[in-house]
């Protein structure tokens, strides 16, 4: 399965008849996308569900020998790359020389420890630049699996308050963003925006590090990429035929006269089973292997289960409240999200509602019937300007 640079995510969705068939995947030196909202983060999710369908995946560089190092560095400053690096079995080079995953996951650690210790500025950009993306994830059984800007308590892992998780995007947008944008973020909720990202991050923790039998995946990760984008009005017109929603709204954000819109993208990405299977996993009392033989209506019944207030796969009274609640904070940004998990790909323009508000998003794809992903991705848009 071969990746061009310039992809969208329509085209990403093309691809997922591939994932099945051909268990080695080939991305490009540098991948510089040509969507506009979310592409990366659906680049990883077909990278997951790619790996996830082979018992033995291969990731294909184009490189030689010699230069296979650099772009494994590269690779891996990106979501994508590094969900291809993590969760294929094995790495080979142009001419199909094996590279050892051991050598090549220690040309990526100095990007897994600056993750580890919250070093923002140098998990995904070259070293001095001003990000343009800061990615923060958890690898399954790393030795710095449970990083410090997500976690707390050393042998006792816990997820970090909604403050601190306020803090780390007001530290990201800091990084990315200048003087005058950064206000402009503070005034649009920067505490509603780490509550959004803690209760994502909380419930990645509880339902995506093990399979639907509560085993750990042997290869796994969970995190987010928080990346600084901008629209051009002149390029509104590449989204407004199969996306109309998101051209609403980032014409209403676009101030009077502006030629394009700043706005900071949050995606929440994991490789566990899928909302749907996890919930309906709980909900049956038995593990929901596979979404083929299940309703697409069933499916996305138990998807919008998820985000009502006190439903739970959990014992404790308040775990359900975490997707519910982190609703309400996208109401309160007057955000712009979607969703895919499973066969579902959902989307909400959120218009800063006074009462509490549901989850009631729409069909992203249309009339188009999408194949499983494995995972979830959350992607979030917040205008800064």
């Amino acid at each position: 399965m071969k990746i061009t640079k310039n992809l969208n995510t329509y085209e990403i969705e093309d691809l997922y008849p591939f994932c099945q068939e051909d268990a080695s995947l080939r991305l490009p030196k540098r991948m510089s996308h040509g969507g506009l909202f979310g592409v990366d983060a659906a680049l990883a999710q077909l990278v997951i569900s790619w790996a996830r369908a082979h018992e033995q995946s291969v990731l294909h560089l184009y490189a030689d020998m010699e230069s296979a190092p650099d772009q494994i560095l590269h690779l891996g400053k990106t979501a994508a790359g590094l969900a291809a690096l993590i969760m294929s079995s094995s790495i080979e080079t142009e001419a199909h020389e094996t590279v050892e995953k051991r050598a090549a996951l220690t040309v990526i650690r100095p990007l897994i420890e600056a993750m580890y210790e919250g070093d923002l500025r140098n998990t995904s950009s070259e070293r001095g630049a001003r990000p343009k993306a800061i990615n923060l994830f958890s690898i399954n059984f790393a030795k710095m699996e449970f990083i410090k800007p997500f976690y707390y308590g050393g042998t006792s892992p816990q997820i970090h308050s909604h403050t601190s998780f306020a803090s780390l995007l007001e530290m990201s947008s800091a990084l990315m963003h200048t003087k005058q944008d950064k206000k402009a973020l503070h005034r649009g909720g920067l505490p509603a925006l780490g509550s959004v990202l803690a209760e994502l991050i909380a419930n990645a923790d509880q339902h995506s590090v093990t399979d639907v039998h509560g085993v750990k995946y042997k290869k796994g990760l969970r995190g987010t990429s928080v990346k600084a984008s901008r629209i051009k009005k002149e390029d509104i017109h590449l989204v407004s035929d199969k996306e109309p929603q998101f051209a609403l709204f980032v014409m209403r954000n676009m101030l009077r006269g502006a030629e394009y819109l700043d706005f900071i993208e949050i995606s929440v990405i994991d490789s566990g089973p899928g909302l749907a299977r996890r919930w309906l996993s709980a909900k049956k009392g038995a593990p929901v292997e596979s979404l083929n033989d299940l309703p697409l209506a069933e499916e996305l019944e138990a998807t919008l289960e998820c985000f009502k207030k006190h439903v739970t796969t959990k014992d404790s009274a308040t775990s359900g409240m975490g997707l519910h609640n982190a609703v309400q904070a996208l109401n309160k940004l007057k955000a712009y999200v979607r969703l895919r998990t499973g066969r579902v790909c959902l989307y909400q323009a959120f218009q800063g509602q006074d009462q509490v508000v549901e989850y009631n998003p729409k069909n992203w794809s249309g009339d188009r019937e999408l194949a499983a992903a494995e995972g979830t991705v959350f992607t979030i848009c917040i205008p800064v300007n």
